[in-house]
């Protein structure tokens, strides 16, 4: 069985979030995501 952990999946659209931002909006975008590293490490 093979489990995808929530923050992981939230981090993977990241790549379609960012184009057409500055750089200085990287930080806000990430920090509304609200996801755990520790689950993205597995």
């Amino acid at each position: 069985m093979k489990i995808r952990s929530p923050s992981f999946v939230n981090l993977s659209i990241l790549s379609h979030l960012l184009p057409g931002h500055m750089m200085s909006d990287t930080v806000s975008i990430l920090g509304s995501f609200d996801f755990v590293m520790g689950e993205c490490d597995r």
